[in-house]
């Protein structure tokens, strides 16, 4: 990592990796929500929308004109927030909504992003937190230059246009998570963690009654107080010059003017706190919290968090998954850390059986503390935990994301690159009485303890003032983005799989083995994938539950799971879809130990009368939950507008029949799962005939395998006709999810989807331009088309929309219009083309794992890379052609729309207009 320190006192952090052509970025602002005034909270996170909205050179046609209405809608606002009376607030906002519509006439919405997708840039948000906001976006290595120019502009010359659709779009999103469980529970998280500090005092959302009253003034004060070089951080990862970047960053953000001095980092002293709590919140699940809050003195600490949070709960042996997991009295335990710049939260989560109770899970923690601090711990199972941090970095060696927020993190906690190093290196030399002192300092005594509450659903929302819909500038792109250089600094090549580093080999009875030699590092991959398997049984869901908590003959199911760990390998059996993987990973030297030890813990599983009762009363008590949970609930919906009864869903065992389900043909179904026809992989370092005449030698020499794709149900919906399908839930806003299955009657070159998704990527696209820049009427605005896995499945149209209740009708209409009448006009679809290509020759499929990437391609029976023959068919698409795709999809099919809202707030006949609606209750869509 190069560390720069500029004399704006910006700091510079770049981290080269040469793996891919790509540059993950983050320009990271050292402010939050905690930094917000008392009178006027939710500005930093309304800041960071509105610096999307361009700058005077961006997104106008005539900024001296559009200025006028600015300057004015900005002195409306602040008359606004200081008015009580109803009638006189109501005629301000009506004149706020005039002038917006005069201002309208010269934007030219979301020029910026349309600009960073030109470049070839995706991945581009940012994200308001309590302590800090961040601009993200992953580049191509040959458009840094532009996009650190492009940036400059956006950061010294920001203008806050469109104001008062996007407040929509903001109250739109407070709304969402106030209904959110997991909102609801951070919220008072944090509310108590930090009950007399800002993290716990301000959320980024803000209160109810600043989002009501905001002010374009106060967020103009917040930009120039706290966007200033020395409060700011251009973090880069990826394949670069950093001498040619630091350059560049010195040429246009080391201009920027800094106004304060540095910022002194105070790090705030310990004091425990030890208290319990319940919490109400929209959820049916109840889980347990315990929280520990220490101070971010320094990366040693963090380190030993780390470690101590691996010594309780790691998956396999940990203190925690022995006494609350294989124990049976929770249905899962979990351990993260929680990352600020003042402190450090260890956060243990426990989904608890119905007979655990908060103070037991208590004591059974405060007890595994206990042995960590009198080092009760087997040396051995301590060598396991940082044999698997060496593994774990191993793996996160080459990830830019990680790079990221370790540079981002070290920024924020005013850490050196020798800090950093510290930390990372402790794992090698800490020895577990290290420990002890952690748990006496900030553990005793200090443990908060929160339980969830079922409470009442019923929740206040904003309401939001009416406003109209904008009529933007017919113009499609400004002076500036016309002049703006999007030519590259050098050209790039993709690199696609070649599948000659493949070695495959069929066998008579059916299996396969596919092998790749790792060249990259001493870790191992093995998958053995079994298509179409999740329809083996009804039962196959509880099966692989069962499996995870039972032993061997050999070895009890803790005793099992702390031997796969000690190997450093980890494992699973689980269904994608309808396929079933079963997976491990690990150092290369254990695969033959760990595949011969995952062979025993299939074909010799001990069945256990006491566990299978247990286990069938928390899984029928999780099924029960699950079905009153809105994120399964939204996918149940989701799956029968796609799939009506003919679905996995619909395979599955329901309550009835799995209390008649014995433990025994659990056993028989888990010892089968050996006996399937598989594709059996490897990438590691063993040759292909140790693995052919050794290690897989049983399973190519069985006489006959099970072929389970013969019995898959899954039926695409064929519908002529738009059909709602509409479920009854008491939610502020309405969701929309658009499912068309095209069945197209010859194979469609895979360029035009790249293209299509290239166009309705992001904040550029023309549907969310539509639905929520012009009117404000959706928060959530998303279309994608997604190729077929399998060569006689239809192509997938899906769009989704977010929306308030009270403009249902005119947001479907808008939707209807946009969908089935694009209206794409050519420089869009240039712009898109010219984004698919750049973003395309940054693929880079050499010596890296290619087994996934050869299996699509088998599974499409194609003998090349699928990208590869998309990019070779991409240049040759033109605007009629495109067009004519569109319209071509259009013809061939309708859409499904699964909708899920409130009826008393909206109009159930303007469903009607539009197509046949299906009112369901949740009992019809479940499938158990």
């Amino acid at each position: 990592m190069h560390e720069y320190h500029l004399e704006n006192g910006l700091s510079v952090y770049l981290s080269v990796n040469e793996k891919e052509p790509v540059v993950k970025t983050s320009i990271l602002v050292d402010a939050g929500s905690a930094d917000d005034p008392e009178d006027a909270t939710g500005l930093a996170h309304y800041l960071e929308h509105l610096m999307f909205k361009g700058t005077s050179q961006i997104g106008t046609t005539d900024f001296t004109k559009e200025k006028v209405f600015l300057d004015q809608i900005e002195d409306l606002y602040e008359k606004y927030r200081q008015t009580t009376s109803a009638t006189e607030r109501k005629n301000i906002y009506a004149k706020i909504d005039e002038l917006s519509l005069k201002a309208a006439k010269y934007v030219i919405p979301n020029e910026f992003s349309r600009i960073h997708s030109l470049l070839g840039i995706f991945d581009s948000n940012a994200f308001t937190s309590n302590d800090r906001t961040y601009y993200v976006a992953t580049v191509p290595s040959n458009q840094v230059k532009n996009f650190l120019h492009l940036e400059w502009e956006r950061f010294r010359d920001p203008v806050f246009r469109t104001f008062h659709t996007e407040l929509e779009s903001v109250f739109e999103e407070r709304n969402l998570r106030v209904a959110d469980p997991k909102a609801q529970l951070f919220k008072r998280y944090d509310e108590i963690m930090f009950s007399s500090h800002p993290y716990g005092e301000k959320i980024p959302i803000g209160t109810d009654e600043h989002l009501k009253n905001p002010s374009i003034k106060k967020i103009k004060t917040f930009y120039n107080e706290h966007y200033l070089p020395n409060k700011m951080a251009i973090c880069m990862s990826g394949s670069f010059d950093p001498s040619e970047v630091l350059e560049e960053i010195k040429k246009t953000f080391g201009t920027m003017p800094s106004h304060s001095k540095p910022i002194e980092l105070k790090i705030p002293e310990h004091k425990p706190q030890e208290s319990s709590h319940q919490i109400i919140i929209n959820s049916p699940r109840k889980t347990y919290l315990f929280g520990i809050k220490f101070p971010k003195q320094s990366p040693q600490l963090l380190a030993d968090a780390h470690t101590i949070a691996l010594l309780l709960a790691n998956g396999y042996n940990g203190l925690l998954d022995e006494s609350l997991y294989y124990s049976q009295k929770a249905n899962s335990v979990s351990v993260t850390i929680t990352e600020w710049k003042d402190y450090v939260l260890l956060n243990i989560w426990v989904e608890p059986n119905k007979n655990l109770s908060l103070s037991e899970a208590r004591s059974i923690i405060l007890s595994a503390f206990q042995k960590i601090e009198s080092s009760e711990v087997s040396e051995e199972m301590f060598q396991a935990i940082k044999t698997n941090q060496r593994l774990d970095l191993i793996k996160k060696k080459d990830n830019n994301e990680f790079r990221l927020n370790e540079m981002s993190e070290a920024f924020l906690s005013k850490w050196s690159y020798d800090d950093l190093q510290k930390k990372f290196q402790s794992a090698n030399i800490l020895k577990l009485e290290d420990l002890s002192g952690f748990v006496k300092d900030f553990v005793n005594q200090n443990i908060v303890s929160i339980e969830t509450v079922t409470g009442n659903s019923s929740f206040p929302y904003i309401t939001k003032p009416p406003i109209s819909k904008l009529e933007f500038s017919s113009e499609e792109e400004s002076i500036f983005k016309r002049q703006f250089s999007i030519e590259p600094s050098h050209s790039i090549s993709p690199e696609f799989a070649s599948f000659d580093q493949i070695d495959s080999k069929n066998y008579p009875n059916g299996n396969q083995i596919i092998y790749q030699k790792n060249k990259e590092n001493s870790l191992f991959k093995f998958k053995m994938i079994i298509e179409k398997g999740a329809w083996i049984s009804p039962y196959l869901g509880i099966s692989i539950e069962y499996w995870k908590h039972l032993g061997t003959d050999l070895y009890t199911a803790s005793a099992l799971s702390t031997k796969f760990y000690l190997l450093g390998s980890t494992v699973s059996i689980q269904t994608r879809g309808e396929t079933l993987e079963i997976t491990m990973e690990g150092e290369d030297k254990q695969f033959i130990p760990s595949f011969r030890l995952l062979e025993h813990s299939i074909k010799s599983v001990a069945s256990s009368k006491e566990v299978w009762e247990n286990l069938l009363g928390s899984y029928l008590q999780n099924l029960e939950l699950q079905n009153k949970e809105e994120s399964e609930l939204d996918a149940a919906l989701n799956e029968y507008a796609i799939f009506g009864h003919n679905s996995l869903r619909f395979f599955q065992a329901n309550s009835n029949e799995l209390k008649q389900f014995k433990s025994s043909d659990a056993i028989d179904i888990l010892g089968d799962l050996l006996k399937y026809k598989s594709k059996i992989t490897y990438y590691g370092n063993l040759d292909f005939d140790t693995l052919e005449k050794t290690v897989f030698r049983e399973y190519i020499t069985l006489s006959t395998t099970k072929d389970p794709s013969v019995l898959s149900k899954k039926q695409f919906r064929n519908s002529k006709e738009t059909n709602f399908f509409v479920l009854t839930r008491n939610r502020p806003h309405v969701e929309l999810n658009y499912f068309s299955s095209v069945f197209m009657p010859s194979p469609t070159k895979s360029a035009y989807f790249y293209i299509y998704n290239a166009l309705y990527a992001g904040l550029s696209s023309p549907f969310f331009m539509r639905m929520r820049e012009q009117t404000g009427n959706a928060y959530a605005a998303n279309v994608y088309m997604s190729e077929p896995a399998f060569p006689k499945e239809p192509i997938l149209w899906f769009a989704n929309l977010a929306c308030q209740a009270d403009k249902l009708l005119s947001c479907l209409t808008d939707a209807q219009a946009s969908l089935e009448s694009p209206n794409i006009s050519k420089i869009r679809f240039e712009e898109a083309k010219i984004s698919a290509i750049h973003a395309a020759s940054t693929i880079r499929k050499t010596n890296v794992y290619l087994i996934d990437e050869y299996n699509r391609s088998l599974r499409l029976a194609l003998e090349k890379d699928s990208d590869q023959l998309m990019f070779e068919s991409l240049s040759e698409i033109q605007w009629q052609d495109f067009i004519d795709f569109t319209k071509s999809i259009k013809s061939a099919g309708s859409f499904q729309i699964a909708l899920i809202g409130d009826p008393k707030k909206f109009n159930r006949q303007s469903l009607s207009s539009k197509g046949k609606v299906e009112e369901l209750q949740a009992s019809k869509i479940l499938g158990r």
